[in-house]
């Protein structure tokens, strides 16, 4: 159970870092004055080139930061959902 709960912990650490990374980028594309057109200041573009194209648009920033968000929401219920059962097993 220990393990599955660190996992579970890593994997939300993850999806924050994503969620964040995300929503750094659709605020950057929305303003105008930053670049001329739609910007990319993504971390992870930046140390692993995980975005592949410069075909982004602001409704897929902000779908791929909406999908995001909802991981990490789902990794935050299902770490609360093990610190309970853990919990309740210690009771």
């Amino acid at each position: 159970m220990k393990i599955l709960r660190t996992i579970s912990l890593i994997l939300l650490l993850i999806s924050l870092f994503v969620t964040v990374d995300f929503g750094i980028n659709l605020i950057a594309s929305l303003i105008e004055s930053m670049n001329d057109g739609i910007g990319n200041f993504s971390t992870l573009h930046y140390l692993f080139g995980i975005f592949g194209d410069n075909g982004w648009s602001h409704r897929l920033y902000f779908e791929a930061f909406e999908t995001s968000a909802w991981i990490s929401f789902f990794l935050f219920a299902e770490n609360i959902v093990l610190s309970l059962i853990n919990l309740f097993r210690k009771a």
